[in-house]
């Protein structure tokens, strides 16, 4: 019976945020209601608040969805290139900034940074720390997996760097994503492979 009730949770949840993620999409953070995403989803306010508490622990739980599904695409991109790792990255980074630029959840953080209130967009700057640090672990261990040989140092200053640029890029991109991609992939490598690798 508690395997049952589980599952139904677990299935309200994730109706609620795709009734959320909907309305975010078309109208922005900004303007989410907790009684207008009841209604969306077919259940009472209630049910809302008892499930997420409020609309910031809605947008925290859409954020963490959508960077888990980012983080597999990553790991996709990763696995094609195994045996390079200035393609690997290029590959990755380039996935997730055209996710971003594609994504219409990410396209409303990104739309809402004039707002008065935190809205999404923080989860990239001011409270990154728990995507940053998911990140990072997935990173970490990939590449201490896929490429044993460099070296914990230079591993840590590629992961960070390839995070931070890539959230830089998401945020205000300076060029096409490819090129981006690029540029980091050529950062990652200089830091982590030997001189003409």
């Amino acid at each position: 019976m508690a395997r049952f009730r589980e599952t139904v949770r677990s299935l309200l949840r994730e109706r609620l945020l795709d009734a959320a993620y909907d309305l975010v999409a078309a109208d922005g953070f900004d303007r989410l209601r907790m009684t207008q995403l009841a209604t969306a989803a077919g259940v009472s306010r209630q049910t809302v608040y008892t499930e997420f508490g409020s609309k910031d622990a809605v947008g925290a739980a859409l954020f963490q969805r959508e960077l888990e599904r980012c983080l597999l695409g990553i790991q996709q991109n990763l696995d094609a290139h195994r045996g390079d790792l200035r393609a690997a990255t290029e590959a990755a980074v380039g996935f997730t900034l055209r996710l971003a630029a594609d994504n219409p959840l990410a396209k409303a953080m990104l739309t809402s940074a004039g707002s008065h209130e935190d809205g999404l967009l923080s989860y990239l700057t001011t409270r990154s720390e728990t995507a940053f640090g998911t990140a990072t672990g997935m990173l970490n261990a990939y590449i201490e997996d896929v490429w044993p040989a460099v070296d914990l140092y230079s591993r840590d200053l590629a992961v960070d760097a390839v995070i931070r640029l890539t959230a830089s890029c998401i945020v205000q991109a300076a060029a096409p994503a490819e090129e981006s991609a690029r540029r980091i992939a050529e950062i990652v490598a200089r830091i982590t492979l030997p001189p003409g690798v």
